[in-house]
């Protein structure tokens, strides 16, 4: 199959096309339709659970992030000992909130995060919450 091009010089269209987009002998019919493997029976067990708990994890997170949201005064207190590399000071504010699971805590000089995990033996789920205090 030939064809004009532009310039005046007649080509051959499959060389313009240096790859076959289908080759039945590499690809046969049968094949393509076929799944590679098999999906897994589904249990939602698990996944129930694992959203129970993150609820209880999320009263937690809203717990904090409802006492920084509304106490400019704990928040600049927060701030300045997580700054200042105090980080027995950081955890023991956040612990007064009264919060059942208390994160991991990990800050740098542009802001906090908080790792927020269930109690042992029920590490199915975690809520991360990641809070800015400076533009970078």
């Amino acid at each position: 199959m030939s064809i004009d091009r532009p310039n005046g010089k007649e080509g051959n269209l499959l060389e313009d096309f240096p790859y076959f987009l289908y080759d039945p002998i590499l690809f046969p019919p049968h094949a393509r339709n076929r799944t590679l493997r098999p999906y897994l029976a589904t249990n939602p067990d698990l996944l129930v659970k694992s959203a129970n708990t993150s609820q209880s994890l999320m009263l937690d997170v809203k717990k904090v992030m409802d006492t920084i949201a509304t106490s400019k005064p704990f928040s600049n207190r927060l701030m300045t000992a997580a700054q200042a590399s105090q980080k027995n000071v950081v955890i023991d504010m956040i612990r007064k909130i009264g919060i059942k699971n208390e994160p991991d805590i990990t800050y740098n000089p542009d802001g906090i995060r908080f790792d927020f995990y269930p109690k042992a033996g029920e590490e199915n789920c975690h809520i991360i919450v990641s809070l800015k205090w400076r533009e970078a």
